[in-house]
C-alpha cells in the first residue's frame, strides 16, 4: 500500500492490520492530498517543539520540591526539544529533527501519563490528578507534533522541500 507516493508497512500483519481496520482505505484516500508548504509544516513542528519546551522549562522553574530525577526528566525533555527544532531547520538532517521530536513527544506522553494512573516515585498525589492545565497543554501539543509528524510521513504534508521540489 502507498500513501502519498510513500510505502506503508511491508510485512503480511501490516497488510492485515491495513485491510481490516479501514486504515488502507484511508492511505489511499491520503494519495490525493498534500500540501506543499514545507516551511510552514516545519514551522508548525518548531512551534509545538518549542511549546513542549517552554511547558517544561516553567516546570523546572517553578519553584516546587520535586524530586530531583524529575528536574533531569524535564531538562532532558527541553534539551530534546531544542535540539530538534535545530535540527527541523536545516536542510540535510531534517529528517532526525523529526523523529527526536516524536521521540521526545512519545516520552512526555508516556510520563504524564503514567504519573497520572499510576503515580511516580516521590510523587504519589499526582495519580488521579488530571485537572493541570499545564499537564493537559503538554499533552496537547505532544499528541499535535505526532500527528504533524504522522502527517509528513504519510506525505499529506511536505516538510522536506528537495525531496519533491515542493517550496513555499
Amino acid at each position: 500500500m502507498t500513501a502519498g507516493g510513500h510505502e506503508i508497512g511491508r510485512g503480511p500483519l501490516t497488510t492485515v492490520v491495513m485491510r481490516y481496520s479501514g486504515l488502507g482505505r484511508l492511505a489511499t484516500l491520503l494519495e490525493y492530498f498534500a500540501f506543499d508548504l514545507p516551511r510552514t509544516t516545519t514551522a508548525a513542528g518548531g512551534t509545538l517543539m518549542a511549546g513542549l519546551a517552554a511547558a517544561h522549562a516553567y516546570l523546572i522553574g517553578g519553584g516546587t520540591a520535586d524530586p530531583a530525577y524529575l528536574n533531569v526528566y524535564r531538562a532532558l525533555i527541553v534539551t530534546g526539544s531544542l535540539v530538534a527544532i535545530a535540527l527541523m531547520s536545516l536542510p540535510g538532517p531534517a529528517r532526525a529533527g523529526w523523529r527526536l521530536g516524536s521521540l521526545v513527544s512519545v516520552v512526555a506522553l508516556a510520563v504524564y501519563l503514567a504519573s497520572r494512573t499510576a503515580g511516580l516515585p516521590g510523587m504519589p498525589l499526582l495519580a488521579g490528578r488530571w485537572d493541570c492545565p499545564l499537564g493537559s497543554v503538554t499533552m496537547g501539543v505532544a499528541a499535535l507534533f505526532l500527528a504533524l509528524h504522522g502527517s509528513v510521513l504519510t506525505g499529506v504534508n511536505v516538510a522536506y522541500p528537495r525531496r519533491r521540489d515542493w517550496y513555499d
